[in-house]
């Protein structure tokens, strides 16, 4: 996939967050875009090479902050998201012609929490989605939108066109042997191929 369409998405891998995980990766794919994230299936393979790999291989990045403050006592904050966030702003000036250009959504599930973990972005623009499937459909469709030529489907349209795939999703997989088990810890590069397979039959149709 050519650098103009990939979506590098930097978010938790955790099973709470899995469905909002799903649901972007899904609007990123059913608005004709290719989302890149990292997922490693080779041990002796260095990840964070490999993030800064994909990052310089995508125009557009999504990054999730969600996890970076401690909800309630004896939580650890994550510190990764900010962490990538911040290799991928600093690309921008990295000499490179083709990174100068890149553009990035940064995200969160409550409103004003980042300003105080991390006080150097308080000034730009963060979209916040209330931990609601629903408006992060909706913020990720607006925003490829405004960075695309083309016109985007509307966000109700990917939100039902996403809770039908969901259902597809498990039906097939069902029927080819994966219990429910498997279906929840389904690889996401084999969640981006079968969502990339159905939106294409979807659109044909």
């Amino acid at each position: 996939m050519p650098f103009e369409t990939n979506v590098f998405i930097n978010c938790p891998f955790d099973n709470d967050y899995k469905k909002f995980l799903d649901s972007l990766l899904f609007t990123v794919i059913y608005c004709g875009y290719n989302p890149l994230i990292s997922e490693t299936f080779d041990s002796g393979s260095n990840r964070l090479i490999n993030i800064v790999k994909l990052i310089h291989q995508s125009k557009y990045s999504v990054h999730d902050l969600c996890r970076m403050v401690a909800e309630k006592k004896g939580d650890v904050a994550r510190f990764n998201m900010p962490f990538e966030l911040g290799i991928d702003i600093g690309a921008r000036t990295s000499g490179m012609k083709k990174l100068k250009n890149k553009a990035c959504l940064i995200l969160d599930s409550q409103r004003y929490r980042y300003q105080a973990a991390l006080s150097d972005i308080a000034g730009n623009d963060i979209e916040i989605y209330d931990d609601k499937i629903q408006n992060l459909i909706r913020i990720a469709r607006n925003w490829l939108n405004f960075q695309s030529d083309n016109r985007m489907p509307g966000p109700t349209l990917v939100w039902e066109e996403y809770k039908e795939f969901q259902v597809d999703l498990e039906e097939t997989l069902l029927l080819d042997g994966f219990s429910k088990f498997d279906i929840n810890i389904l690889p996401k590069s084999e969640y981006i191929l079968l969502a990339r397979e159905w939106v294409t039959i979807r659109k044909a149709n």
